[in-house]
């Protein structure tokens, strides 16, 4: 009779061995949460001959336990009504205390709560809970319900129960993080993809305007950025030159760019004046503002047979001219609001006489508040003397500006969108 036994004890062992071998496998064959965890628990109940099953994960932004498996009679039902708040019932206690519980009759132990129970009709009599964990954490609990023989469960079956939510545990977070780094990988796909539709709103080349030099440079701080820059050609002698700033940065920014800009085109055309344009402009950017944004622009119009540049600014920084005996002038025309803050804003245009071998000089924030490694601005000192000091010709003095920024840098991150505009007539 001793040796029957222990026999039977040997088989339950070796039985158990097996579904462990056989859970580690299965959980293994997959990376999918959602098919992990129902795996897990479907295979639970079967090997621990529970009449139910269920595993709850913490709900890291609210720290309470969710049901995302509930196998049996009524788990639909939990799966959609109940949260448990950490130290809560059975289930809160184990999640908090980090402590597998056995319990040969639950409503005997004073954290039960039979709310679940009076709520769906059930009747919980024995159950296991046991944390689920990496390392030292607690990432969830898994639960047997009631035996199919009727009998309370075991050490033994409490043993094996903790085996195979270890080896759930370690599945569960292989599977989270890699559908992190899968998630990860459709954002970089995602904003490559935005990148090169931003990229695509930029002009793609300059203006081919004879006896004049344009040249620009565009920088985002992240992938995609709020900074822009457009050439225009209005007619046969008059070319618009903007340059803007959208308050933020990342997609929203961009959105908002690509936007505005395109409103600003149309407008250009239809409008006499850059000041008629922006006010036009403010206003429908206002009538459709989210979330507080707005943005500074600098909108110049260059007659290329006057050689005169009009100057409408609508809180941008004030460009800047490098005459032709090298000395930097600041342009200070009425600088007004930035676009999309206030309806109804009026802006004005100043107009300024450009010679031969005068280049104008257009730049965002991104630039003159650029930092090192100590976190010191680069300053309007120092770029207006690259200025004074750089070359003439459009191309060279953007490279002069650019170089001198990066150098001044060196390894420090770009904190905001650098984008730079530099033209004039040639000499």
């Amino acid at each position: 009779m001793e040796n029957q036994s222990e026999i039977a004890r040997l088989n339950a062992k070796i039985t158990r061995l097996s579904s462990l071998i056989e859970v580690n496998e299965l959980i293994g064959s997959s990376l999918d949460l959602d098919t992990i965890l129902e795996n897990v628990m479907t295979i639970s109940k079967k090997v621990m001959n529970a009449d139910a099953s269920s595993l709850m994960l913490i709900d890291e932004r609210t720290n309470e336990l969710v049901y995302q498996v509930a196998l049996g009679t009524v788990g639909e039902k939990l799966k959609k009504e109940v949260r448990l708040k950490m130290g809560q019932g059975i289930a809160g206690t184990v999640a908090e205390e980090g402590k597998p519980l056995l319990l040969e009759d639950a409503y005997t132990h004073p954290k039960f709560f039979r709310g679940n129970d009076q709520a769906t009709g059930y009747r919980t009599k024995s159950m296991i809970t046991v944390p689920l964990k990496v390392g030292d954490r607690v990432t969830g609990i898994a639960q047997v319900i009631n035996r199919l023989d009727g009998n309370p469960f075991d050490k033994d079956e409490l043993e094996l129960f903790i085996a195979l939510s270890r080896l759930a545990a370690i599945a569960i977070e292989n599977a989270k993080m890699h559908q992190s780094l899968m998630e990860k990988q459709r954002l970089v796909k995602d904003m490559e993809f935005a990148k090169s539709v931003q990229e695509s709103f930029l002009p793609q080349f300059e203006p081919d305007i004879k006896s004049y030099r344009f040249s620009a440079h565009y920088t985002p701080a992240l992938d995609v950025g709020g900074d822009f820059y457009d050439f225009i050609q209005l007619d046969k002698v008059r070319t618009g030159i903007v340059i803007g700033d959208v308050s933020g940065k990342g997609v929203p920014a961009a959105l908002y760019m690509a936007k505005l800009g395109s409103d600003l085109r149309t407008l250009a055309y239809t409008e006499q004046t850059p000041a008629i344009a922006l006010a036009k402009l403010n206003d429908l950017l206002a009538a459709r503002s989210r979330r507080g944004m707005f943005a500074t622009l600098l909108y110049t119009e260059l007659n290329t047979v006057t050689g005169n540049l009009t100057v409408c600014n609508a809180g941008h920084l004030p460009p800047l001219v490098k005459r032709r005996d090298g000395s930097v002038k600041r342009l200070q025309p009425a600088g007004g609001t930035p676009l999309g803050m206030l309806p109804g804003m009026q802006f004005s245009d100043a107009t300024e006489p450009l010679g031969r071998g005068d280049t104008v000089v257009l730049y965002t924030d991104g630039i003159v508040e650029a930092m090192d490694a100590k976190e010191a601005l680069y300053g309007y000192e120092r770029f207006e003397d690259v200025i004074r000091k750089g070359p003439s010709d459009p191309a060279g003095l953007k490279a002069a500006i650019i170089a001198d920024v990066a150098r001044f840098t060196g390894l420090s991150p770009q904190h905001d969108d650098m984008t730079l505009v530099c033209f004039g007539a040639e000499r």
